[in-house]
């Protein structure tokens, strides 16, 4: 009776014991893409340049975000593909900040202004290609050790929208 007692006091707490794992948690998938017109494109590349501080004490942030086939060639682009050019202005001259930037028409702190654009089978030769402005939007920023993620939603002056994700180490321009 006791040898009983123990071997359903070993199997209770076996069982126990092995019900009581920690759950593996998914991991996120990263999109690395953008949609415009019911077309993707992946993104394979992203860039970022320091334009430097404007008069208001802001810092204006270039963020390129470029499909396969554009290179970087010093500090100019190569090469055809498509492109999403973002430009941000933030409270650091250090680097990007993590947060939600917003569309304005005046450069402040953490806004989205006009001169972003999406662009289409661009040509950097011939100059060749769809570019489309945007006319309102919203960017998040999150920031991990050296990897930027950058998730967008753009309104574009043709009417339709752009959305996307990128997560990766920005190159400098």
């Amino acid at each position: 009776m006791k040898n009983l007692f123990f071997a359903l006091l070993t199997i209770t707490a076996f069982t126990v014991f092995t019900g009581c794992e920690k759950d593996e948690e998914e991991p996120t998938t990263v999109r690395k893409e953008f949609t415009y017109d019911g077309t993707t494109y992946t993104i394979t590349k992203g860039f970022l340049n320091n334009f430097g501080r404007n008069l208001n004490d802001t810092y204006d942030w270039d963020i390129f975000l470029t499909t396969e086939g554009i290179t970087k060639n010093g500090t100019r682009f190569a090469g055809e593909g498509s492109y999403i050019y973002l430009d941000v202005n933030t409270n650091s001259n250090e680097g990007l900040v993590a947060g939600t930037y917003n569309w304005a028409n005046t450069r402040e702190n953490f806004t989205l202004v006009p001169g972003t654009v999406i662009a289409i089978d661009h040509n950097f030769t011939t100059n060749a290609g769809t570019n489309l402005q945007a006319t309102d939007g919203t960017v998040d920023i999150a920031i991990n050790g050296m990897e930027t993620t950058i998730t967008f939603t753009l309104t574009l002056n043709d009417g339709k929208t752009v959305s996307g994700e990128w997560t990766g180490v920005m190159e400098d321009i």
